[in-house]
């Protein structure tokens, strides 16, 4: 890209353009610091990497620099945490929704266009039934880890099939029947 490009498109982009592209940043710091917290050290060195692929990822949108952000995250939470019940990972898990959230909504907009509210709140209403889908699933996990019991897979199957359901009840009732 042509410095002229970058400062054309400098100027044109919107207010509201530029905060996204911070929630996109900041989510994606989120993460790496959850995995700090879940293991009690931090990791200086995936800082400085997610921190540049958030930025890249933040400012072309449209490219797949994402998702090697979310690879390098989960890579390194499977590399260094050995706990699926830690409180730690849902916030690891819904800072990275945000961003991937927030990066695909961005990639669909030009740097100088600008979204309409109605829209917003239909993403971020979404978003956060994921969220709370990602933490509800947790919390089981979570409850059948401290478990000794036998049956413990029947119970985790009982919940991903109410969880499904939940999900499958949600999304029937967000489509518009006049499509």
């Amino acid at each position: 890209m042509r410095v002229q490009a970058i400062v054309d498109e400098f100027h044109r982009t919107t207010a509201q353009h530029w905060r996204l592209r911070a929630i996109a940043v900041f989510a994606a710091l989120g993460a790496v610091l959850a995995a700090a917290g879940a293991n009690g050290r931090l990791w200086p060195a995936g800082l400085v990497i997610v921190t540049a692929l958030a930025l890249a990822s933040a400012v072309r949108a449209d490219t797949n620099v994402a998702l090697l952000l979310v690879v390098v995250v989960v890579w390194h939470w499977l590399a260094t945490i050995d706990d699926a019940s830690t409180p730690w990972l849902p916030v690891a898990a819904v800072c990275l929704l945000v961003h991937h959230t927030v990066t695909a909504l961005t990639a669909s907009l030009p740097a100088g266009g600008e979204l309409p509210r109605q829209v917003l709140v239909e993403w971020v209403r979404r978003t956060a039934l994921v969220g709370a889908a990602t933490v509800a699933l947790w919390a089981v996990v979570a409850l059948l880890d401290g478990r000794a019991a036998d049956g413990n897979g029947a119970l985790t199957a009982l919940a991903l099939a109410a969880a499904g359901a939940l999900a499958v009840t949600i999304r029937s009732r967000s489509l518009d029947p006049n499509r």
